[in-house]
């Protein structure tokens, strides 16, 4: 896994620059054997090709690329504050509630983490394997095996 070649990726897409970080995530998906990075960088790459189908006008902040790189940087609080609202417009997308859950554990409310994972394990059970597999939910293991 190339973790320096990932958050160069994560850069180039909070710089809205999205060929770029499609191309290096697809290249990042390629050379993985992991199959959840893998399915990380690909989900990047959609979301890479909507961004580029959008008109300009729509492309010039993007909330939610800000608040990824927001989370890889530890600023849940930021992270939510992008998050939260994006929720409110589309409160069915698994994406948004597994980031939300994700940035409520890293600040530590696992309690909030556990119900906004759960919300996006009903919309998208694959969901449940990701979270199985990332660090960010270790420590709430115990409680996701019994969901």
């Amino acid at each position: 896994m190339d973790i320096k070649g990932y958050e160069r990726a994560l850069g180039s897409l909070d710089k809205k620059k999205f060929k770029e970080a499609k191309t290096a995530f697809m290249k990042l998906a390629e050379k993985t054997d992991n199959a959840q990075f893998r399915e990380k960088c690909n989900s990047h790459v959609q979301y890479c090709d909507r961004k580029l189908k959008e008109p300009e006008t729509e492309k010039s902040f993007d909330p939610f690329a800000r608040a990824i790189f927001l989370f890889n940087e530890k600023q849940f609080e930021e992270a939510l504050a992008l998050l939260q609202p994006l929720l409110k417009k589309d409160p069915k997308n698994d994406v948004l509630l597994y980031a939300i859950a994700a940035a409520k554990a890293g600040k530590g409310e696992e309690q909030e983490a556990i119900n906004f994972l759960k919300k996006a394990i009903a919309l998208n059970p694959a969901n449940k394997l990701h979270a199985e597999r990332d660090e960010i939910f270790a420590e709430l293991q115990e409680n996701l095996t019994k969901s």
